[in-house]
């Protein structure tokens, strides 16, 4: 009889031990989730601003693709839409955007053998339509090659609303290809009597430039081989925009391979990115 009275105060104590166990973790959950004030939100913005791409209509489809790929970097998720004018003004999209696209991708195919006021016209137009069509009001628009002699050719020739955010030319042109009027390893500005028509025209048209506008110049230099692009027909772009836009910023990046080498360079999606971001 003793033995089994003991044995139901030691059931009882342990009961008591157990329910005050349980009662004491409860307590302590709710205290730990309880709602508390929130003092700070971190918002990320949503704003659509695309990426619109101007390449040297002379790029096969490879080096198209292996460039896009290099400069989409991180955001390869966002899509990629290909947007085509014809000469006439008609505009067709290639593509559709998704509604996380907050950040896409628009590739620009203008028509080839136009003079530079005519495709200058022409990206307004297309700017036009796809602003309306994937609703933005902002962009950032990046040129590689000859591309880079149209973008800063409209830039000159836009409205301010219609002006990028950020603008980055890439491996252009802008003196030629010529060694003769270039120093094809010199970073200083040509000279006014070896300047080409085509830079003393962007230079002297440079005051219409929007100064908001960022500007980053990519140029390659080739290490033990031969360049096409002379280095400073490259950064001659410094005498259009550097006295104009209160951001600008130019970038050498080198490679072991000719000019070409620039396209799969894959410093370029790290530069261009760090540089709009």
């Amino acid at each position: 009889m003793k033995a089994t009275t003991k044995q139901v105060l030691t059931g009882a104590t342990w009961l008591v031990v157990l329910l005050a166990m349980i009662g004491g973790t409860m307590l302590w959950q709710q205290q730990v989730h309880k709602s508390k004030p929130v003092t700070t939100i971190t918002v990320t913005s949503t704003e659509r601003i695309p990426m619109v791409l101007l390449l040297d209509d002379h790029l096969t489809h490879n080096q198209i693709q292996q460039l896009t790929a290099h400069i989409q970097n991180s955001s390869a998720t966002q899509t990629l839409v290909t947007a085509k004018i014809t000469a006439t003004g008609t505009v067709t999209f290639k593509g559709q955007l998704l509604n996380s696209d907050n950040r896409p991708y628009i590739q620009v195919q203008l028509p080839k053998n136009l003079d530079s006021n005519r495709q200058t016209h022409l990206l307004k137009q297309l700017l036009t339509v796809a602003r309306q069509q994937f609703k933005f009001r902002r962009f950032n628009l990046v040129s590689y090659g000859r591309g880079g002699l149209t973008a800063t050719n409209y830039v000159e020739h836009t409205t301010t609303s219609l002006s990028p955010q950020h603008l980055v030319l890439m491996a252009t042109p802008f003196n030629g290809t010529s060694r003769q009027s270039n120093n094809r390893r010199q970073t200083t500005p040509v000279a006014a009597k070896s300047q080409t028509a085509t830079l003393a025209k962007l230079i002297a048209h440079r005051h219409t430039i929007d100064s908001k506008m960022q500007v980053l110049i990519v140029a390659g230099k080739a290490i033990k081989a031969d360049q096409p692009l002379p280095l400073q027909s490259a950064l001659a772009v410094q005498s259009i925009f550097k006295p104009v836009v209160k951001v600008y910023q130019q970038k050498v990046l080198r490679s072991w391979r000719t000019q070409s080498g620039l396209l799969n360079n894959h410093q370029i999606g790290n530069t261009i990115q760090t540089f709009i971001n």
